[in-house]
């Protein structure tokens, strides 16, 4: 089976990830401050040290990253605690359900504004265009999915920034599909989320949420976190009062390890392996199918490692069953995108998606795609 579902769930990982995760259960087994043994100690310590990891990837400081079950979590939790009553938020059309949900909800409860820019055939989004949705009216917010998980385009975020800012409007930088292949620190997004389980190459059920100091944050959940004060408030100190419950200590620990391994690879290198691949996926789909294909995203813009694309003869979703029978694991649908494809023009069905890892070769998915076409 070749495995082109990367932007989904990374797989396989780096052998020290598992390992890390088995080591968690075979010689820690406890969480952080729940006692003061050794044990306890030393799950302490392998915390910190991968909050310091994230936090270094998102140029925050450590007590300012805030450790989630993925994604999701970290935009309801900072949606929910940042967003007062009337506020108006600009979002890209690129964002993912995580963001777009929470916002058509908080519409309801708490009378958010959302105004979603539109972004064109290959899923950029112009900057002059958020610009003028930010001159009119005050914004609070601006949601920017760094890279399209339906066609990979990249963002200027930079520039996305500079706008925002001008305009005091902080920014929310969903880099779920960005982060392990694109450098977040030095954007100057206020503040970044992501999941673990993606091209982090982390375990799945974990993610975080990196917040810049002065940026005020309410507590969106509230349980406990280890204190030893007996407490019947949630405190509102980082990151402890962000994390109530138990911690996910096993997919820490193999996030810990990715992280080495990415650190060690680099992520200049996984990035261009990651367009490597699709760039040979788009050359031989276009070679293969001719005008039966249409592949989405561009060929040159700043991209990740994906590629979508429809088929004039064939819905997605039995385009998929059909890769599966030529052994290819691949994605087809909507890809939780709830806005992007009204448009690219991919409301009637969605698309299929191609992503491989970094331990897929050119060569071979071309090969195994070649085949499919045939």
């Amino acid at each position: 089976m070749l495995y082109l579902d990367h932007a989904a769930t990374s797989w396989p990982k780096p052998p020290e990830v598992p390992a890390a995760v088995a080591d968690w259960f075979t010689s820690i087994g406890v969480s952080p401050d729940r006692g003061d043994g050794e044990r306890c100690h030393r799950a302490a310590a392998l915390t910190a040290e991968v909050r310091a990891g994230v936090a270094a990837l998102c140029g925050v400081r450590a007590e300012r990253v805030v450790f989630t079950s993925g994604a999701t979590e970290s935009a309801n939790l900072f949606l929910r605690g940042f967003l007062a009553p009337g506020d108006r938020v600009v979002a890209t059309a690129a964002e993912h359900s995580a963001i777009a949900r929470p916002l058509r909800a908080l519409g309801r409860t708490l009378d958010i504004e959302c105004e979603v820019v539109p972004v064109d055939g290959a899923g950029y989004v112009a900057v002059d265009a958020v610009e003028r949705a930010l001159r009119r009216r005050a914004t609070r917010l601006l949601a920017v999915n760094h890279a399209s998980n339906v066609t990979g385009a990249v963002q200027d975020v930079a520039a996305l920034v500079g706008v925002a800012h001008a305009h005091g409007c902080t920014v929310l930088l969903d880099a779920s599909q960005s982060a392990g292949v694109l450098p977040l620190a030095g954007l100057g997004a206020d503040v970044i989320l992501g999941s673990a389980h993606k091209s982090l190459l982390g375990p799945p059920g974990l993610g975080f949420l990196a917040v810049r100091d002065g940026i005020a944050l309410r507590p969106a959940k509230q349980g406990g976190t280890g204190s030893s004060l007996a407490l019947d408030e949630q405190p509102e100190t980082w990151p402890a009062g962000f994390e109530p419950g138990t911690p996910n200590g096993p997919a820490i620990a193999g996030l810990g390890a990715a992280l080495r391994w990415i650190a060690a690879r680099g992520i200049a290198e996984l990035h261009a392996h990651g367009v490597a691949v699709a760039d040979a996926l788009r050359a031989v789909l276009r070679d293969a199918l001719g005008a039966r294909v249409r592949l989405l995203g561009s060929d040159t813009g700043p991209r990740i490692g994906i590629v979508s694309f429809t088929l004039a003869d064939l819905d997605p979703a039995e385009a998929g069953i059909a890769l599966d029978a030529h052994g290819i694991h691949a994605r087809t649908g909507y890809h939780c995108a709830p806005w992007i494809h009204r448009f690219l023009g991919t409301e009637a069905g969605g698309t299929i998606r191609f992503s491989a890892g970094p331990f897929v070769s050119a060569d071979e998915a071309r090969a195994a795609v070649a085949a499919f076409a045939r």
